[in-house]
Parts: C-alpha cells; structure tokens; sequence
C-alpha cells in the first residue's frame, strides 16, 4: 500500500493499492511517496474518532496496533511538522482494516477503504477537474490565437511605418542633396564675384569718373 502526497494539493493519492497482508503479531507498513524532506506525521483515525501518532521514517509509517482490533474503516491523515508548527497537511483516502480468516481473526490485512459511492464520487470529481483544465485551456488557447492576431497586426503596422519613414528620410537626403548642390553652385558665383570685384579695384582708375 503507497501513497503519494501531491504537493500544494493537500491530497494523498493511492499509487499502489495492493493490499498489506501479515501475521498479527508483526507490522504493518503504509508507504509514501513525499514531496520533499522535512519529518511528516501520520494521523490514523478509526472509526470512534480515536487518533493515532506514528512518525513517517524512511518513507514509511507503521500502522498502530490499537486499530487492528476490529474491521473498521481508517482515515488517514499526513501532516508535516515543524517543531510544534503544522505546516501542511493532506487528507488521504481511507484504509480498511479487515480479517483474513473471520473466525480465527489471527491474520489481518489492509486495503483501500473507499466504497463504489466515494469511487463514483472521486471518478465525477476528476471528470470535473479535467473539464474545468479544459475550459481553461480552450479559453487560453483562444487568448493566445486573439494575442497572436494582434501581434501580427502590430507587427504589419510597424512595418508600413518603418516603410513610410524609410521613404520620407529619402525624400529629406535627396532635398538635402539638392540644397547642398545650390549652396555650393551659389559660393562659387559669390567666389567669382568676389575676384572679379577684387580685380575691379585693383585696375580702378579714378580719373575716369569726375
């Protein structure tokens, strides 16, 4: 018999029901599968509310004698501890504890203590959870196709206005070009001007005009 405590679920899950079948007078175990280190407590209640102590070590808890007295239903609860502090818990699906030979009642076994209603009822509670993750996924799903048309739309948006600045910084580099053009056509007429009146004063002869 193994459970496995499923971590930020607070629920221990049977991963391996086969029965546990020993003498009286030796031990029963209930093995775990833990969600990491730290001591952990097994709970075990019997059918009169009476709880029961025992220490998870090696991964392994023993079942108290005192509730292998009868055939009874056991709740099983795991809790881990920190110091006095209980830090989280998980319910388990309950034992059964019942008599291998019911007249002689000198062997005992363990075995999964849920009935067809709790199956039933476990079975309509994963369907649930796995229509829930459906939903969940179609509805993520739609989001992710409605975010990825926006991005495509962004990213076409983004490309005309790279496209239209790429042609409008042409427009300005050609205007550019052409001022450039003017302005250095315009220096060399003032450059010739500038010589050609230089040349006027030097030759200026001011007995020509009275």
């Amino acid at each position: 018999m193994q459970y496995e405590l499923i971590d930020g679920a607070g629920v221990g899950v049977i991963t391996d029901p086969t029965p546990i079948l020993r003498d009286i007078k030796d031990t029963f175990g209930v093995s775990f599968v833990l969600p990491g280190e730290g001591v952990y407590v097994a709970l075990f209640r019997d059918e009169g509310g009476v709880e029961y102590r025992a220490t998870i070590k090696d991964s392994v808890a023993k079942v108290p004698r005192q509730i292998l007295t009868k055939n009874q239903r056991v709740g099983l609860t795991v809790c881990k501890v920190d110091g006095d502090e209980i830090t989280q818990s998980w319910e388990c699906y309950p034992l059964k504890v019942g008599s291998f030979l019911e007249l002689r009642k000198t062997q005992w076994q363990i075995t999964v203590g849920m009935d067809d209603r709790e199956l039933y009822a476990r079975l309509a509670e994963i369907e649930k959870q796995h229509a829930q993750t459906q939903a969940e996924f179609n509805e993520l799903k739609a989001e992710n196709s409605r975010r990825a048309d926006e991005f495509a739309k962004t990213a076409q948006e983004y490309a005309e206005s790279v496209n239209g600045l790429t042609k409008a910084l042409a427009s300005v580099k050609t205007t550019n070009e052409t001022l450039a053009k003017s302005y250095n056509e315009a220096i060399k007429v003032v450059n010739d001007l500038t010589g050609r009146v230089a040349a006027l004063e030097k030759n200026y002869d001011p007995t020509i005009i009275k």
